[in-house]
């Protein structure tokens, strides 16, 4: 999907983050939940392609799990955090901020921003990248 890819380039772009990504289930419609970062920007590796994660596990399943935005800060500093983050693991992330794509009340992506160096997301930030969420929302219909 390579209009997802120039998406996700021009967002983070735009917000001058370090890594942009979306988070799918791939699983079967009868198989439980397989989370899987399938479209990135910013990447410093392609082993964002072997993290599978389930709902409640790992930041994007976290997000799954309740369908609000999370942020987490100086991840790094809390070595809990990276052995339960692989994708910030892998890519070294300090800081990230994750928000749902919902569509009819359920969860059907995660967007996520995160920076390299220790970052405050500010309330505008949050307002951007849950609005992306929502515009992604629409993208992901067509």
């Amino acid at each position: 999907m390579e209009r997802l890819s120039e998406w996700l380039m021009g967002y983070q772009a735009k917000w001058g983050c370090d890594f942009l990504g979306i988070a799918m289930d791939v699983a079967a419609e009868d198989a439980p939940k397989e989370i899987r970062w399938l479209h990135v920007a910013g990447n410093r590796s392609e082993a964002y392609k072997n993290i599978r994660l389930q709902v409640g596990r790992g930041i994007a399943g976290m997000v799954w799990k309740t369908a609000r935005t999370q942020l987490d800060e100086h991840i790094y500093q809390q070595p809990d955090k990276l052995v339960e983050y692989p994708i910030a693991r892998t890519e070294k992330l300090q800081t990230a901020l994750a928000a749902p794509v919902m569509e009819d009340k359920e969860v059907q992506a995660v967007l996520m921003s995160g920076y390299r160096e220790d970052h405050s997301f500010s309330a505008l930030e949050r307002q951007q990248l849950e609005a992306a969420a929502a515009e992604l929302s629409q993208l992901l219909r067509k």
